[in-house]
């Protein structure tokens, strides 16, 4: 083979080899917008679109179980009137020896806008645990809260799933009692147990560590 024969070969090669990786890039961020909603989608006002739009999050969060960003208070908890110290950790088993008791895992779409934070509470005492996931529109306009509180005062876990339009009204709550044992329906009167509410962060902005959100990684 002629060294001009062999430089047309590589030539050729390389070229093939570029146009391949562009496809393959050019096709994998064309699947990542496809499998995302659209800006219409993202913005739900009714309750049934916001019931939909909550589970197509759900399963962008499955789908990104490593693409979470995590946050932990480092305040000290045993202190009292402490002030809330948030700060960004690198990774999931980074948060987790950090030890802290209020923790905070946020997802964003392609844009960079949150759209999903999942909230992990607890306390020294270990009597109970509070799993808050608050659902936002594109807007920063929260569309749905959904919390799980588990306490062992009064044997109880109460979920509560709360929806809102984009101008913050209540459209709809509804409020389950299940044992804490066997996660059977149980029915609760008033002083039972010792409720502890889900804080609700009607914007993005409102959340405790969205100043750390808008720098970067």
């Amino acid at each position: 083979m002629s060294g001009r024969t062999l430089l047309i070969t590589s030539l050729f090669l390389l070229a093939a080899c570029l146009t391949t990786g562009v496809a393959t890039s050019t096709t994998t961020a064309l699947a990542r917008l496809r499998s995302f909603p659209t800006a219409q989608a993202q913005n739900p006002a009714d309750i049934a679109a916001i019931e939909a739009y909550s589970k197509q999050m759900d399963a962008y969060v499955k789908r990104n179980s490593r693409g979470g960003r995590f946050f932990g208070d480092t305040a000290n908890y045993e202190e009292a009137n402490a002030p809330a110290r948030w700060q960004e950790f690198r990774n999931k088993r980074a948060l987790q020896r950090a030890e802290v008791y209020s923790a905070a895992t946020a997802w964003t779409n392609p844009a960079g806008e949150l759209l999903v934070a999942d909230f992990s509470l607890s306390s020294p005492s270990g009597d109970w645990a509070q799993y808050n996931t608050y659902y936002y529109r594109s807007d920063g306009t929260l569309a749905k809260l959904h919390s799980e509180l588990r306490t062992f005062m009064g044997d109880l876990v109460v979920i509560r799933d709360r929806l809102y339009d984009p101008n913050g009204k209540l459209l709809q709550e509804k409020t389950r009692y299940l044992d804490l044992q066997t996660r059977k329906p149980k029915k609760v009167k008033e002083g039972d147990f010792m409720d502890i509410p889900p804080e609700v962060y009607a914007k993005t902005s409102n959340l405790p560590f969205y100043a750390l959100l808008k720098k970067r990684r």
